[in-house]
């Protein structure tokens, strides 16, 4: 059995890792980051004040960030310039978190439904679909945290 190898220190809150192009992409929570590590070495891609979660890929390479706090998801194209994608506060009860991007661009997008951090009590939330247009709308709700979501070749 190979032993684990220590790769990367420094992180704050790691979040939404994904291998994509060569590199290991992931975003980190408190530095308000989105980051890239290749042979040791981290590069931030893009800065996100309403910090950084769930990472995915549209068709045409376009990246997709969720920023939590402020409930949206923004795309950062080859110019690498963040914009908004989608506006999700009208379907998320609280902070964003995780995403899955399928092949056809549709992300889907789960948040936490109550104030964790505060101690509320645990309330059910919706999983949001984002169409590749920026379209918001409920795929799945009475969902208790949907996070880590996948998508199965069925």
């Amino acid at each position: 059995m190979t032993e684990p190898a220590l790769l990367h220190t420094g992180l704050d809150f790691g979040e939404g890792p994904r291998w994509h192009d060569g590199a290991l992409w992931f975003s980190d929570f408190y530095r308000h980051g989105v980051f890239t590590l290749v042979d040791g070495v981290e590069t931030r891609m893009a800065t996100v004040e309403g910090q950084p979660s769930g990472l995915g890929w549209m068709p045409d390479g376009t990246l997709l960030i969720v920023s939590m706090t402020d409930r949206r998801v923004l795309r950062m194209g080859d110019d690498g310039v963040v914009r908004e994608h989608a506006d999700l506060g009208s379907l998320a009860t609280w902070h964003c978190n995780d995403m899955v991007v399928a092949a056809d661009g549709t992300a889907y997008v789960g948040n936490f439904g109550f104030d964790l951090e505060a101690g509320a009590t645990p309330e059910p939330a919706a999983l949001i679909r984002v169409t590749p247009d920026g379209d918001v709308s409920v795929a799945a709700d009475d969902l208790m945290f949907p996070n880590g979501t996948v998508i199965t070749p069925d």
